[in-house]
């Protein structure tokens, strides 16, 4: 058994309305039966405003009523609940409204196609119209209401009518003054004791806070007999209300002794902060300037007029430069390189150089380098497209790179395992002799590489990794190892360059 709120009419007859309709994929509907199943007479139906599975018809209802739920999804019937009205309760609000209740118990419902218990005969005519309207698109109107013409009453049954609706008038408008009368008792008390309250000392309060409040610049107070009036509100003389007023007065003091703070502090610092404009414009940014904060365009936050907020403020600009430094070298570098690869396209130097590197296993290992006469390596500008995580994690995949720049020597190794020997390839050399500097890098890349394989053996053989030997050959064979200091970069460039 539950409770649910029900209408009421105009002279506080409880009622239910019949309700709902259908919409493009389903729909809803509530239908009231009488004790025996029939159809109920309405006491208001509607005829106008927005009747789309709106409400439809209000009926009065009783102890033994029945209210039928009904639902519909796609076209079948979703489900149904039959619910007896085992008793209302009316109550009258001080002469002025109704509120009514009702306490409901289930008698049966309908799911997944079937009812819990054998739907009674009674309930058929009512059941069947609930699914109909809720199957209704856009239901305008009523479904089971009888609309049989009445009886006529007769002259002594109006007469009772008529004496019970002027009693029951009587009874409201004796509440409705009961109401007044305690409403304006209520009042009375409340003024009076605001005027106690007044000249207890309360007005000589709010007297002190119109002088902050002229400090301020701010409205005053205006004090009448029982209120006291602040902008648009009147309030009653109580402690409650001054002391909020006194909390809200000292917050406008604390906000204008903030604001000074700010305006003292914003004089002190702008110019510090002004002076760094000309290295913020040479980086196409700009400097705002707030109340509390400034701001360098693309902050969000900004910082304080203080020293801790100039430091900061340095510091953000002192990345903002080295960012725009970083961005005008890449630029360079990258209309550099175009220019350098305009010239090799006209040279016709090689393209869509491949070449494979793995260097974290000890099978299929190989890597690539080009070298440029500075003895720096350029790093390649694609990889083929495989195993994203492989290339992610271990760096294996096959480079490219789309253009060979003039000067630059490319290089290739590879070795299939740990007991195979090292194959060494030279994709291009420059037109003219390596510099000083390729021949140093060239040598630190194989001393690299025997360093890696030294002592390796192949898993199965258990054979040890041949040495890297003469590599590419592009080292004098006959000259020691520079490092050891017997012979210098220049001897070994005159020994390369004049074999």
């Amino acid at each position: 058994m539950r409770k649910i709120s029900i209408e009421t009419t105009k002279r506080g007859i409880p009622a239910l309305w019949e309700s709902g309709g259908g919409m493009t994929s389903g729909g809803s509907a509530t239908i009231i039966t009488k004790r025996d199943g029939t159809k109920p007479r309405a006491v208001y139906v509607r005829r106008g405003g927005h009747l789309a599975c709106g409400q439809h018809a209000l009926v009065a209802v009783h102890e033994g009523f029945y209210i039928v739920h009904a639902g519909v999804s796609r076209g079948a019937r979703s489900y149904g609940t039959i619910e007896r009205i085992v008793s209302v309760t009316v109550k009258d609000i001080d002469g002025e409204k109704w509120e009514a209740t009702a306490e409901v118990e289930t008698v049966n419902k309908f799911s997944r196609g079937e009812w819990d218990t054998p739907l009674d005969e009674k309930f058929v005519p009512a059941v069947e119209a609930a699914f109909q309207k809720a199957g209704t698109y856009h239901c305008r109107g009523a479904y089971f209401i009888d609309y049989a013409e009445k009886s006529v009453e007769s002259e002594a049954d109006k007469s009772r009518l008529e004496v019970e609706m002027k009693r029951q008038d009587e009874e409201r408008a004796a509440l409705r003054k009961a109401k007044a009368d305690r409403e304006a008792r209520a009042k009375e008390e409340v003024e009076g004791a605001s005027k106690a309250a007044k000249e207890a000392g309360l007005g000589i309060r709010l007297d002190e806070l119109n002088i902050r409040l002229t400090a301020l610049g701010r409205e005053l107070v205006e004090q009448g007999e029982v209120s006291f009036k602040w902008g648009w509100q009147s309030h009653l003389y109580n402690e409650q209300n001054v002391v909020s007023f006194e909390r809200h007065v000292a917050q406008l003091e604390s906000q204008k002794t903030e604001h000074e703070r700010q305006r003292l502090a914003r004089e002190a610092f702008q110019p510090k902060f002004e002076v760094l404009k000309p290295r913020a414009e040479a980086i196409s940014l700009s400097i705002e300037f707030t109340d509390d904060r400034v701001k360098l365009s693309g902050d969000y936050y900004g910082q304080a007029y203080s020293e801790e907020g100039l430091a900061a403020f340095c510091v953000s600009l002192d990345q903002k430069e080295r960012e725009a430094a970083k961005a005008r070298a890449k630029a360079t570098a990258e209309a550099e390189y175009q220019r350098r690869k305009t010239e090799a396209v006209a040279l016709g130097l090689p393209t869509d150089i491949r070449i494979w590197r793995r260097r974290g296993g000890r099978t299929n290992a190989g890597d690539g380098w080009v070298i440029g006469p500075d003895g720096g390596d350029r790093p390649n500008t694609g990889w083929t497209d495989l195993n994203s995580r492989r290339l992610h994690r271990y760096g294996e995949c096959e480079m490219i790179w789309e253009q060979i720049l003039p000067s630059e020597v490319v290089l290739k190794w590879s070795k299939s395992c740990s007991a195979a020997a090292h194959n060494f390839e030279i994709v291009h050399l420059p037109t003219e002799s390596l510099t000083e500097a390729q021949l140093e890098r060239i040598r630190e890349i194989q001393d690299e590489l025997e360093r890696e394989w030294e002592g390796a053996r192949g898993l199965a053989s258990g054979i040890p990794s041949p040495p890297v030997g003469d590599g590419w050959g592009l080292l004098p064979k006959s000259l020691p190892n520079p490092s050891d200091g017997k012979y210098t970069l220049d001897d070994l460039r005159r020994k390369f360059n004049g074999r």
